[in-house]
């Protein structure tokens, strides 16, 4: 049996972390009778521990990749926003998230409350608008270094609303595990109609079928998908399919089963087939953030936060193939109210008695391990505290968040010092 103390168990009432505690040392010849202590967890930045040689090899390749600053000569472009993984993935370390100035804007334009009535602007591979490519036509661009993103018109064709909306980079720490989270597991833990009336209706998200985990809604279903979207949504980096994901459909636009494919004059795919799998070894092995030692304040900010409901969407703990997974996550889908909503649908979501048959207005629960290294915080970098990340909530989370609201001061410091050791 391999080892894998790297999955935090996280802090449970006493006798559930100690249960919990005994699964990694158990399986690793410890746990009592002065056996062997459980390694320390791995720096940011650095894979889970139980690697083969080979895996861990890969991982090496992978960062390399992720840090290559591609040029035209390698594919980038002729559409882009950036010319690395790491750009946007670089707070604290590579992997990370970003800051505001890294953000990006997606654009749809139709409605987005009815199902197959939104689209991509005239002329884009994808939702994602680039930042540089000279021309509005994919096909008649080519490479530029100079920022020109074009103008977005207010109507799409047909004097169709268009919605604009930002992203901020999402942080990569230990999100490959969630691949290890079934889709028996997620569907046990939605509740689209709220069937328990306790105000949560977490759903699912699907595409064509499989059950997402990765993005900002949930939208994709494995690392290769969340891996070969951005490549050629942000850089213009073209692919192949591994072969080894055999739903590999990808976050945003493409085909879900063809290789992707540009205008410019590299050759298709201008990724290799063995640096792509690299690339998303990197993401699948970069270990999640361990947790700080908990002061007297947390302990008392993580009772705060179970009472406050939090906790019924960021669960402590969720199940997966590898053991408890420390997330404070349900991977699910929750309606965020109107002024988190940004009128993008991705995915085809679980049908519910309660939300509306598109995701416009729901986003994924975000994971709360390395929370406080991964600001500014929300889908859009828009809360520069935690604070301000809390009180933005609505929704289905409007009850926790006016309840914290209405909390002491002093209550309120110990919820955000029990955050910020996770």
């Amino acid at each position: 049996m391999t080892c894998r103390p790297h999955l935090f168990p996280g802090r449970a009432p006493l006798a559930a972390l100690l249960a919990l505690l005994m699964l990694p040392l158990a399986a690793c010849g410890g746990g009592g009778g002065g056996g062997t202590p459980p390694p320390a967890p791995p720096a940011l930045g650095e894979p889970i521990l139980g690697l083969t040689t080979t895996e861990r090899a890969a991982f090496d390749r992978g960062k390399a990749v992720f840090e290559r600053r591609f040029k035209p000569s390698g594919g980038l472009g002729p559409f882009y926003n950036t010319t690395s993984c790491r750009a946007c993935h670089s707070t604290p370390v590579t992997g990370g998230g970003s800051h505001l100035y890294r953000n990006f804007y997606l654009g749809r334009f139709g409605d987005p409350t009815t199902p197959g009535q939104q689209f991509d602007l005239p002329n884009s591979i994808s939702a994602v608008v680039p930042a540089f490519g000279r021309s509005i036509s994919h096909v008649l661009a080519d490479f530029s270094l100079t920022h020109e993103r074009h103008p977005i018109p207010a109507l799409g064709p047909g004097n169709l609303p268009v919605q604009l909306a930002q992203r901020n980079g999402l942080s990569l720490f230990g999100v490959g595990l969630f691949e290890d989270v079934t889709e028996a597991t997620l569907l046990s833990l939605s509740d689209p109609n709220d069937s328990d009336q306790d105000g949560i209706s977490g759903r699912v998200n699907t595409d064509l079928g499989s059950i997402g985990r990765f993005g900002v809604k949930s939208q994709s279903a494995t690392i290769e998908r969340f891996t070969r979207a951005p490549l050629m949504n942000q850089m213009g980096i073209t692919s192949n399919p591994t072969g080894n994901d055999n739903l590999s459909v990808l976050q945003v636009s493409q085909d879900p089963s063809q290789p992707t494919i540009d205008n410019d004059s590299t050759p298709d795919p201008e990724i290799a087939a063995n640096d792509l799998l690299d690339l998303i070894a990197f993401t699948r092995f970069l270990a999640p953030p361990a947790p700080k030692p908990f002061s007297a304040a947390a302990l008392r900010g993580q009772t705060q936060f179970d009472t406050l409901g939090c906790a019924k969407c960021h669960l402590p703990t969720i199940t997966s193939l590898r053991g408890p997974l420390a997330a404070y996550t349900d991977l699910l889908l929750h309606d965020m109210g109107v002024g988190l909503a940004d009128n993008i649908a991705a995915g085809v979501p679980q049908s519910s008695s309660i939300d509306g048959p598109t995701t416009y207005r729901e986003f994924r629960t975000a994971p709360l391990w390395g929370v406080s290294m991964s600001g500014p915080w929300l889908h859009d970098g828009r809360a520069q505290t935690l604070e301000e990340a809390i009180l933005a909530h609505g929704g289905e989370a409007q009850t926790a968040r006016d309840a914290f609201a209405n909390l002491p001061q002093a209550d309120r410091a110990d919820v955000l010092a029990f955050l910020e050791s996770l």
